[in-house]
């Protein structure tokens, strides 16, 4: 490594997290630029317009080596709160955000979808070299704020308009150079705020990020790491909806299944089986997997989710010798318990079947998803 890129390496360590400003001792007029011309080595001058403190409109900024006088850095032309504009600068406005960081406003994209959208341009400066658009870090689009985001294809254009401005602006061979090692570029990142301008928290992460992706220089090529979190949180809103109306749907159907039997509470078999007698002579609603048809008329099953302490339960009724392996929810009439005598089940849970509501998934959440969960010995909803 070269003495000199130890010696940025160095200032840039030390650097303050803000913008580094280089203040004409003569004039009071401050210009942003890199911390390595901050260094003792060099004296900094300015000559030309300032405003608050800072270079604005045609100036000079001039950084001369203090032992070697006719070595000298010159940054001549047009400056925007401090920040120097490179050409073509016409229309152009810059800000300076953090250590050797400045923010360059290129004006409006083209409107979208009831959008007016801007592109700017976050670039960093090096050793001496001024930041430049046209060697960006990152593209973004300000103002991106609209329902219409929620289509990618939208989405997708905008963020296309913005490289495409860069592109004009550049031209594809310049933006293609590095500003630093690490060869020929080949994408560039574009992020989507939805703020006419941007902001960083405490961390210097910029807000509000609603897309974001990394484009391809080259035409015809796919988008890479796109993501677009209004399209998902939208697909994330039209989901709920779909489920609590799916649940809705369910309440609606166990309701009606219900009514006819008489059945007012639900109670799990594993609540049944550990104390039948409280709910005896009722019609309740559970749920249960049939086990095994041991007659025509009687069927053993076993409790829904019941996991290693799964109870089972004898149920009467006709039409049992029908049943087809599955969950199903039952209403049935709480007989208490099998006599000892009873070889299939000794002092097992003993149901009358009232009725049944067939099960597509084997723990009956397709009927069993409701806006409140079941709770043993409650009401149905």
């Amino acid at each position: 490594m070269s003495k000199r890129w130890m010696l940025a390496l160095a200032v840039v360590l030390t650097s303050q997290a803000q913008a580094t400003q280089h203040k004409d001792p003569a004039s009071g007029c401050a210009v942003s630029a890199p911390a390595y011309l901050a260094s003792s080595d060099y004296v900094f001058s300015y000559q030309g317009v300032c405003r608050d403190g800072l270079a604005e409109g045609q100036g000079k900024a001039i950084w001369t080596l203090k032992n070697s006088p006719s070595h000298r850095e010159e940054w001549a032309g047009r400056f925007s709160a401090g920040v120097y504009l490179p050409e073509p600068a016409q229309g152009l406005k810059a800000r300076a955000l953090r250590g050797d960081n400045v923010l360059f406003d290129l004006g409006p994209l083209p409107k979208l979808e009831g959008m007016s959208p801007r592109l700017a341009v976050e670039a960093t400066s090096e050793l001496t070299k001024y930041p430049d658009p046209c060697k960006p870090d990152t593209l973004f689009v300000l103002q991106a704020d609209g329902p219409a985001l929620v289509s990618d294809d939208v989405a997708k254009r905008m963020l296309s308009s913005a490289l495409d401005k860069l592109k004009l602006r550049c031209g594809d061979d310049r933006l293609r150079e590095r500003g630093r090692p690490g060869g020929e570029r080949s994408h560039v990142r574009v992020r989507m705020v939805p703020q006419t301008d941007l902001e960083f928290d405490p961390y210097g992460n910029p807000k509000g990020i609603v897309v974001e992706a990394t484009l391809p220089l080259d035409a015809g090529k796919d988008f890479s790491q796109y993501s677009n979190s209004v399209a998902s949180q939208q697909r994330q809103r039209q989901a709920r909806e779909e489920r609590d109306a799916l649940k809705q749907a369910n309440a609606q159907r166990l309701q009606a299944f219900a009514k006819p039997t008489g059945a007012s509470l639900w109670v799990g078999l594993n609540a049944l089986a550990q104390n039948p007698f409280r709910y005896q002579d009722q019609i309740v609603l559970t749920a249960v997997r049939l086990n095994e048809v041991v007659a025509p008329t009687r069927a053993r099953v076993m409790a829904v989710g019941g996991g290693y302490q799964s109870s089972f339960a004898l149920v009467e009724g006709e039409g049992l010798a029908k049943w087809e392996p599955g969950a199903r929810v039952l209403a049935v009439r709480v007989l208490g318990r099998l006599p000892n005598t009873d070889a299939a089940l000794p002092a097992g849970l003993h149901l009358q079947l009232v009725g049944q509501l067939p099960c597509a998934l084997g723990d009956c959440s397709d009927r069993l998803s409701l806006p409140n969960p079941l709770r043993d010995g409650e009401a149905l909803p």
